[in-house]
């Protein structure tokens, strides 16, 4: 323990003004540290200037219907942004390109993909000429236009598209880079990111390449930030903070989105072997279906930030030198009044090793010079744990039994949540402080504190294994706090006035209270109250690294207004008001399904509730059940009708080889006579070993179940050959998928309803093959 002369109090009024300086600080981490959100410029704004009223126009002619990958809505929106740069004076190109893409989970269970994409392209020359602009590599700025088949794709997919388009008239205005500039309009992102898979591949622009830059929609507003890098070195990290110091981004928050639902990703541009770095906003954020994806929705002052954003970072980039080298990472965070720290992944290992054997010395030195047994120490580990564990169940249980308090998540107005995540922090830090108190009395300070940092460094061991880019949040606050716990045991220190000491411990877990509080806070408004485990993992860091500050300089009444503080908190998020958006349109969830087995058609919907105008179509069916004569039971409930069947041409299938064993294979060919923008395949009650269309190999190895997709080929004769394994009756299944419904076999909908999202409702012509 330490020194019974080191454990004198300081007074009240330094403990107050220590207990003050870290909430000042954590304060000062938790505003804004950026510029104020941008307001939106008008139409008439400066031709140098980026206008999200310009970049409207754009978007709303782009985001009339959903843009699937083939179908016809994708071709407009593809004829409009061509249109337009040629009326910005640019030259695009249109690359088509066929691309495969293979997936496989563990079980063995395959995936193909095969997809005829159309990327738009263009090129701003730089103006570095001769030798010097071959020694300068061009800039590749990427977004894409295509998006679901149940959504508009406003901000999710339009927004990026329209604020290129913007970005690229205003440099227009001033002088040209001297890089050059590849601006990539990528098809097919919904599908796989096949449209960047296939420049990446296929293009020879993409050889040139040194940066690339990628914008994407994460939601209907809030500011852009920094999601995501793959391969980043500090020229570029340094490039952002340069060019944009208004768009934040921290390492960690790249890890804290992959754990939720709908996460973007980098896609096919990671095989460039440059550095990527992927800018989106993720405010407002949107529904898994896209309903909510409007230009209603959409705030203009996050189309301004994304455009705004856009071209400084092309300004910047297109002038300086570009470093190609792809790096294994940067981890990068933000501290107060704008300041950023990056470095290199590769000292994420050494952190976290110097950690461990500062840890090590730590141990030894109060062991040696305090006098500390073995026993207090054991007992205070195993509390330690089983504490943080306690905090986060907790925190789950108080969310699923505590109703009441769902009312206070509405991501459109985060107010409420947040005084949910004040409520849940405040209780489990005044139960934390009371356990390490009665912890204390039983095992002493040293042990107690000891024991959680040992605990945090087992965390950050874990932490640079598995996510490396996260590990600053535990190596920062831990390798302070260590320091600040060996400067307790010097002779030199243990001789200091306590509010000397007491200084010197608010220095130590100052980076905690910097770090932590930010990304709790941000963690929190991603993942949800659902997922409360990872915030109260946080607070839990936060409370380890202050574990001996707490614990020997907290008076009882910081306990206790913590819990009051926690129960105004939860008191506040249980008194909001229930919000229910209402959807602008509605998803229409019919389907149109020809079948050939049956040589029958029918109108579909999966189970749940129906209005009027639905009802009027299952009007034979009081509840769904199962279509067993179709799908037999292998498809959930769903309301069914006949439908006409001139809506949809049957598949155009000719089997031309049934083979026998040893060579046991399909043969056939399909062409489309709905020119169908997707057709599925589907290989039932046999094990695949090889797979061709059209000669190319879309399978060469056993696969227990095989799923082809083919997008795009309109009404090509498409030759497939299946080989199976065995002798197996087996047969293929074939769905013709095309967006929209045949609107003229439907009953008119009723004025003044909810109207739904065009196109959003799907047809299917269907057909099975049995080979004997």
């Amino acid at each position: 323990m330490i020194p019974e002369h080191a454990h004198a109090r300081p007074g009240v009024l330094a403990s107050l003004a220590a207990f003050l300086f870290l909430a000042l600080l954590a304060w000062l981490a938790l505003r804004d540290d950026g510029a104020p959100a941008p307001q939106p410029l008008p139409r008439d704004a400066p031709a140098a200037r980026f206008s999200a009223g310009r970049a409207l126009e754009q978007l709303e002619t782009i985001a009339q219907a959903p843009r699937p990958i083939a179908s016809d809505a994708n071709r407009r929106a593809r004829e409009h942004i061509v249109d337009r740069l040629r009326a910005l004076g640019y030259a695009p190109q249109v690359q088509r390109a066929v691309v495969q893409k293979n997936y496989v989970d563990y079980n063995a269970n395959y995936e193909t993909i095969v997809g005829v994409v159309h990327n738009v392209l263009v090129r701003v020359p730089g103006s570095a000429g001769g030798s010097e602009r071959q020694r300068r590599p061009a800039l590749l700025l990427a977004v894409h236009y295509d998006s679901e088949c149940t959504t508009l794709g406003a901000a999710r997919d339009a927004m990026p598209v329209a604020a290129a388009l913007e970005m690229l008239r205003a440099l227009r205005s001033g002088a040209p880079p001297a890089n050059d500039l590849l601006v990539l309009f990528a098809d097919g992102e919904r599908a796989g990111s096949l449209g960047m898979q296939a420049f990446v591949e296929q293009h020879p622009w993409a050889r040139e390449v040194s940066l690339a830059l990628r914008f994407d929609g994460g939601g209907s507003g809030g500011p852009l930030i920094l999601y995501n890098t793959r391969g980043a070195n500090s020229a570029a990290i340094d490039g952002w903070r340069r060019a944009v110091p208004d768009v934040r981004g921290s390492s960690l928050m790249h890890e804290i989105h992959q754990l939720a639902p709908g996460a973007l990703r980098i896609g096919a541009l990671d095989r460039l072997q440059v550095p990527v770095l992927q800018f989106a906003n993720t405010g407002l954020p949107l529904d898994r279906a896209g309903e909510r994806d409007t230009v209603a929705r959409l705030q203009p002052a996050t189309l301004q930030h994304m455009g705004s954003a856009m071209l400084r970072l092309a300004r910047h980039f297109g002038q300086a030198p570009l470093d190609p080298r792809s790096g294994g990472g940067q981890v990068y965070f933000e501290l107060p009044f704008g300041a950023t720290v990056h470095y290199s992944s590769a000292l994420v290992w050494p952190l976290a090793f110097f950690s461990c054997l500062l840890l090590g010395g730590v141990s030894r030195l109060a062991w040696q010079r305090a006098g500390m047994r073995y026993t207090p120490f054991l007992q205070a580990a195993f509390v330690v744990p089983a504490l943080a564990v306690v905090l986060g169940i907790g925190a789950w249980q108080l969310w699923m039994q505590a109703p009441a308090l769902h009312r206070a998540w509405n991501p459109d107005a985060p107010r409420h949540a947040l005084a949910y995540l004040l409520g849940v922090c405040a209780l489990a830090a005044a139960l934390y402080l009371v356990a390490q108190r009665w912890l204390q009395r039983h095992t002493g300070a040293t042990a107690a504190a000891l024991a959680a940092l040992g605990a945090l460094v087992l965390v950050l061991l874990l932490a640079s294994w598995l996510a490396p880019s996260a590990s600053y949040l535990a190596a920062w606050p831990l390798l302070a706090s260590l320091a600040c716990l060996a400067a307790l045991h010097t002779d030199r220190v243990t001789a200091w006035p306590p509010a000397a000491r007491l200084a010197l411990l608010v220095l130590g877990v100052a980076p905690a209270v910097m770090l932590v509080p930010p990304a709790l806070r941000d963690s929190f408004l991603v993942l949800s109250p659902q997922r409360m485990n990872v915030p109260v993992a946080m607070l839990a860091l936060l409370l380890g690294v202050s574990t001996l500050l707490l614990a020997a300089h907290a008076r009882r009444y910081v306990a206790r207004a913590l819990l009051l503080c926690g129960l105004g908190g939860l008191a506040l998020a249980g008194s909001a008001d229930d919000v229910h958006e209402a959807p602008a349109a509605r998803i229409n969830q019919l389907v149109y399904y020809k079948d050939m087995p049956s040589w029958d058609a029918y109108w579909l919907k999966p189970a749940g509730p129906l209005d009027p105008w639905e009802r009027t179509l299952f009007a034979n069916l009081t509840q769904p059940h199962y279509f067993v004569n179709v799908f037999g039971w292998s498809q959930p409930k769903q309301w069914y009708a006949w439908a006409p069947r001139q809506g949809l041409a049957f598949p155009f299938i000719r089997v031309l080889r049934n083979g026998k064993a040893p060579d046991r294979h399909a043969d056939f060919t399909l062409a489309s006579k709905n020119r169908a923008p997707e057709i599925r395949l589907d290989v039932i009650n046999a094990r695949a070993i090889r797979a061709t269309m059209n000669g190319l190999t879309l399978l060469d190895k056993e696969a227990k179940t095989l799923k082809i997709v083919v997008y795009g080929m309109e009404d090509a004769t498409l030759h497939f050959r299946v080989d199976v394994l065995s002798d197996p009756i087996f047969g293929v299944k074939i769905e013709e998928v095309v967006p929209g419904l045949p609107e003229n076999l439907l009953p008119p909908r009723p004025a003044g309803g909810v109207p739904l999202i065009p196109l959003s409702g799907t047809s299917i012509a269907a057909d099975m093959l049995w080979f004997y």
